[in-house]
């Protein structure tokens, strides 16, 4: 009962926030504004090229391994369930999101966005949806490296579950740590503060299973903060076990992370 009202309000959060936005047709003006200035950043390219290069690496190595004998895990498996992978995937966010408010605040154009007519909801969703489609793209070369090898391939070392599995908590967690992002990005004007902050949270996050394996900590107290470790969550998602739990969780974590950085925004606009 508790799990079914969670996921209604959250529901009802999701739609409202984007009803908000859409109305008027203002919020889709903003979003192609900001999908414009990604695209027309040269950051953007660099980003792009070496989220191909760390891919192409990882998918490489993986079927180095496969080549050297029989394995019980699939290809998808070897391509993203390594540390290294991970470690270097944390680097994309704050370049992401860094300048999201830092420039606008530093430039001093967020006074003239936040006293415009438009609202401060659709001004925050234009740059979180704008930023969440940009990171979709930048793993839409890596989906079709597995597709041209299924093609191309006699044997199945590719598992359609642990495939779907491993982009699902791709995009879960990017949407989880945009959001960090977003919020460090409104806290200050200076964007290398912001991207340290994102990149910090992000990692730290991610290592929290990482740190209690060696710590003397009560086991139930290392129960509860594995459901909240990003190492946990990838194993079980790249094994091909969708949780509606984890899904839940980063939804909702998302959702208050923007939360909070509305209110920074609108403690802003009325400071103006």
């Amino acid at each position: 009962m508790a799990f079914a009202i969670t996921i209604s309000v959250l529901l009802g959060i999701i739609v409202l926030a984007l009803w908000r936005f859409l109305s008027a047709g203002t919020g889709l003006v903003l979003l192609a504004k900001e999908l414009r200035s990604f695209f027309f950043s040269p950051v953007a390219w660099v980003v792009l090229t070496l989220v191909m290069l760390l891919n192409g690496f990882s998918f490489t190595a993986a079927l180095a391994d496969l080549r050297e004998g029989e394995r019980s895990v699939t290809l998808t498996a070897y391509t993203f369930n390594s540390i290294q992978f991970w470690l270097a995937y944390f680097f994309i966010f704050p370049v992401i999101t860094m300048r999201l408010f830092a420039e606008e605040q530093k430039l001093g154009t967020i006074e003239t966005l936040l006293t415009a007519p438009v609202t401060t909801i659709q001004l925050l969703l234009a740059k979180y949806l704008a930023a969440i489609s940009f990171y979709i793209i930048l793993w839409v070369p890596s989906l079709l490296n597995f597709f041209i090898f299924q093609m191309n391939s006699i044997d199945d070392h590719s598992s359609i579950g642990s495939l779907t599995g491993s982009y699902t908590i791709i995009f879960l967690v990017g949407m989880f740590n945009i959001a960090i992002g977003c919020l460090a990005s409104s806290l200050t004007k200076n964007q290398l503060v912001a991207a340290m902050i994102c990149f910090t949270f992000c990692l730290l996050h991610f290592l929290l299973g990482f740190v209690l394996q060696n710590l003397p900590v009560p086991d139930a107290f290392r129960e509860i903060v594995t459901h909240f470790s990003t190492q946990i969550h990838v194993r079980t998602f790249i094994d091909g076990l969708i949780d509606t739990r984890q899904i839940i969780y980063y939804i909702s974590s998302a959702v208050l992370l923007l939360s909070i950085t509305y209110h920074v925004l609108e403690f802003r606009k009325w400071k103006v």
